[in-house]
């Protein structure tokens, strides 16, 4: 009796849950009407739905356990979670990229549309470094573990847009290398775990290990899968691209697009990954052909053992449907009310297409070739519209940005953007060639425009313009411009511009070409040459070649026969004159000057502020030098600059003049010898000049000098000259000199000294004692004596 009554007693209660389930699933469908007539849209209400059918689907399972029964097929659990990473900046010398954030977001939200993954689940990763990113891998994996003990199985989703190299991802300027990327997601906890890595080089990470290109990626509930797939935008050599028509990247769109059914072959309503990455392929493939990144081949490497098949999306699990009809043929562009970019894909005439959206207003682009148009539809909740061929009305190109690309200059994020333009322009206009009188075009232009006065383009031009008297181009323009007086381009001009007399460009990168002038305003690559003269109010990197005068707030390089002027210069060469505010490099024949010189100056005359270089000409000034001068004249704020008055054993009162630095300085000297027995009051009329080199040891202040002195000695001064009664003095010199307070010293020191004949007949020039060695060389007659000499030194020394 016992037995009967818990028999009865357990019977009741599964009864009671039934009873329960079946009441919590009437309130869903009795909701969901509600819901519908409250407008709110398909996606709300499907996560509504999913919460309470999930709560129907565990009471079912814990029926179901209470029977003894194990939970399978179509009532197994799965939990899926989503990790999208977007890096816009990849380090320096990368362009930033401007869609890697969106094609994240469309990428996890396709999946919450479609593919059964709950919002809580969703974990979008924007910018991160390797630790953060890493961080937020171990947190997803304590989650995981949390729920080990529920039934069911773990699916994790990796999704990565952005930079990357054959290192690993690009994080800003850090790298997180592919080996240590895949095995940390091989060990995630789950046991599913799905890669998609959309950038340049992500094929590398497919390499690492021998996988099989099975058919696994996101499993149904009738499945039993374990193991890994990693699918990637790109091979290990390819760049990934994004575009600027398609606001993402070439791959994940295409990829989105197979998950809201355009990857549907098989039209069972269910997209798998055989479907969708066979349509990302061809896709991707097809719309990279012919871009300036060239070919793009996604790839795969998948291990996942079990039995069952694979699901991506479901597209009956959305709210609203847009059926294309079978007349329905080219390339399909459908945009959502705000502009965004929800689905790209190319369907042929033939064959019905069904495609899930949420609810709203949609706008459907169709491009065929040298046909453009469009179709606005409204999709409803439960309820599949219908498009078709004829509802579609009459309604223009695309610039790509490299994923890993190196000093990527292209902006495309706001309003009319010149490179996205003219690419479009080069990508899709009409090639024309027209000849007028006076030919002016106001549209985009590609192709040759002549005019016999005037040739003139409005917008945009891609080509050549020829005419007699003016080409004129206001909008930038890429090409030749030809003409015997005036070029004009209003904005940048990319090309060569040859004229008669003058070219003028707001800015270029090429040639100016012109017989008397050619002007740029801003910043220009390339070469200016002229007969006349050259002129760049900002920067040129490159050259500048005229025979009168060369401009320019910075250039490379500027030669000319007269006169160099630049704010600043790599290399000026002139035959009269350089100027600078900064110059690496003044070559000329009369005068170079300069703020400040980091390489060389080389002229009769040198003067510069600072020179970090080296100045060589017959006179040299500079207010601080870093390296020695070598010159006849060396001026040098920083370095030396003294007289020194002394007697020596001639008997002579001498004068010198030091100028240079202490490592090499050059010295100017005149004396004059006192009448002897004079007492030093009277001078006779031997005298001496002369000039010589000489160095410091101990540098300023006390030092010691070494000096060799080249003198010319005569008598007679004044009209009692002689030119030919000379002799010639070499002494070498070795002094001390003694700061006694800034500026002034004392110096004494010993002298060698070997005189010769020189143009007179005898040797006149003696000490004044008889301490003297006279001998004879080659002929001629010399004396040698050693000698001192003692005085006091003035200036910087």
């Amino acid at each position: 009796m016992r037995n009967i009554i818990e028999k009865l007693d357990a019977s009741i209660t599964l009864q009671v849950i039934s009873l329960i389930a079946l009441l919590v699933f009437a309130a869903v469908t009795n909701a969901n009407a509600a819901m519908t007539g409250a407008g709110l849209s398909g996606a709300e209400v499907a996560s509504i739905n999913g919460a309470v059918v999930n709560t129907a689907i565990n009471g079912a399972t814990a029926i179901a356990a209470i029977n003894g029964a194990a939970p399978q097929g179509d009532n197994a659990r799965i939990n899926r979670y989503v990790v999208a990473v977007s890096a816009n900046y990849g380090g320096q010398g990368r362009p930033v990229l401007r869609y890697a954030e969106s094609d994240a977001k469309s990428f996890a939200k396709v999946l919450g549309e479609m593919g059964g993954v709950q919002a809580g689940n969703v974990i979008l990763v924007k910018e991160p470094g390797v630790a953060a990113l890493q961080k937020q891998l171990d947190g997803l994996d304590a989650k995981i573990a949390q729920g080990k003990n529920a039934a069911g199985r773990n699916e994790v989703l990796f999704y990565y847009s952005g930079h990357a190299d054959e290192k690993g991802l690009r994080l800003g300027n850090e790298v997180y290398a592919w080996k240590e990327l895949r095995k940390r997601i091989d060990a995630m906890k789950a046991d599913v775990k799905i890669a998609v890595i959309d950038a340049c080089g992500s094929g590398a990470i497919t390499r690492l290990k021998g996988g099989v290109a099975v058919p696994a990626f996101m499993v149904d509930q009738s499945s039993d899968m374990k193991g890994y797939a990693f699918i990637t935008s790109s091979t290990q050599d390819e760049s990934s691209q994004e575009s600027d028509k398609l606001r993402g990247s070439f791959f994940t769109h295409s990829l989105v697009s197979g998950l809201r059914g355009a990857g549907d072959l098989s039209g069972d309503g269910k997209v798998t990954l055989s479907e969708a990455y066979q349509f990302a392929f061809n896709e991707t493939l097809q719309r990279t052909e012919k871009t300036m990144g060239g070919a793009q081949h996604p790839s795969r490497d998948m291990n996942l053992a079990g039995t069952g098949d694979v699901v991506m999306t479901d597209l009956r699990s959305t709210s609203a449907g847009l059926e294309l009809d079978e007349d329905v043929d080219g390339r399909l562009f459908i945009r959502d009310a705000n502009g965004e970019l929800v689905a790209e894909l190319y369907k042929k005439a033939g064959r019905a297409m069904s495609l899930g959206f949420p609810a709203g207003k949609y706008t459907v682009r169709l491009e065929r070739p040298a046909e453009f148009s469009e179709a606005v539809v409204t999709l409803q909740n439960n309820r599949r519209e219908k498009l078709s061929h004829r509802q579609f009305a009459a309604v223009s190109a695309e610039q790509t940005t490299l994923r890993g690309e190196i000093g990527g200059l292209r902006d495309c994020t706001a309003g009319d953007s010149i490179a996205c333009s003219l690419d479009s322009l080069d990508h899709n206009g009409k090639y024309r060639v027209t000849f007028n009188a006076v030919d002016s075009d106001k549209d985009p232009r590609k192709g040759i425009q002549i005019g016999f006065f005037v040739a003139e383009a409005d917008d945009y031009m891609l080509g050549t313009q020829l005419s007699l008297i003016a080409n004129v181009a206001r909008k930038e323009m890429h090409g030749l411009q030809v003409t015997d007086i005036y070029n004009g381009a209003n904005a940048h001009f990319e090309g060569a511009q040859i004229s008669g007399m003058i070219n003028y460009a707001q800015s270029f990168d090429g040639a100016q070409i012109a017989s008397t002038l050619n002007i740029a305003g801003k910043n220009s690559s390339g070469a200016q040459i002229s007969s006349t003269a050259n002129f760049i109010a900002d920067s040129l990197n490159g050259a500048q070649v005229s025979p009168a005068l060369n401009y320019a707030g910075q250039a490379d390089v500027q030669v000319t026969a007269a006169m160099n002027i630049a704010g600043e210069a790599g290399v000026q060469v002139s035959a009269a004159m350089n100027i600078a505010g900064e110059s690496d490099v003044q070559v000329t024949a009369a005068m170079n000057i300069a703020g400040t010189v980091e390489g060389a100056q080389v002229s009769t005359m040198n003067i510069a502020g600072r020179a970090n270089g080296r100045q060589v000409g017959i006179i040299n000034i500079c207010g601080t030098c870093e390296t020695t001068p070598i010159g006849l004249i060396n001026i040098v704020g920083n370095g030396v600059w003294s007289v020194t008055s002394s007697v020596n054993e001639m008997g002579a009162l001498g004068l010198s003049l030091h100028l240079g630095t202490a490592y090499l300085f050059t010295a100017f000297e005149g004396t004059r010898e006192f009448e002897k027995g004079s007492n030093f009051k009277h001078f006779s009329d031997m005298y001496e000049t002369g000039l010589g080199f000489g160095t410091q040891f101990g540098k300023y202040g006390n030092h010691f000098e070494l000096e060799y002195m080249f003198l010319n000695a005569r008598e007679g001064f004044g009209t009692d000259m002689d030119e030919d009664d000379i002799n010639f003095h070499h002494r070498l010199r070795l002094g001390f000199v003694h700061k006694l307070f800034p500026g002034f010293g004392m110096t004494v020191g010993g002298t060698l000294n070997i005189v010769s004949e020189g143009n007179a007949d005898k040797v006149i020039v003696k000490p004044r004692s008889e301490y003297h060695d006279d001998f004879s060389a080659n002929g001629h007659n010399a004396r040698w004596w050693p000698g001192f000499y003692a005085g006091l030194t003035v200036g910087r020394f």
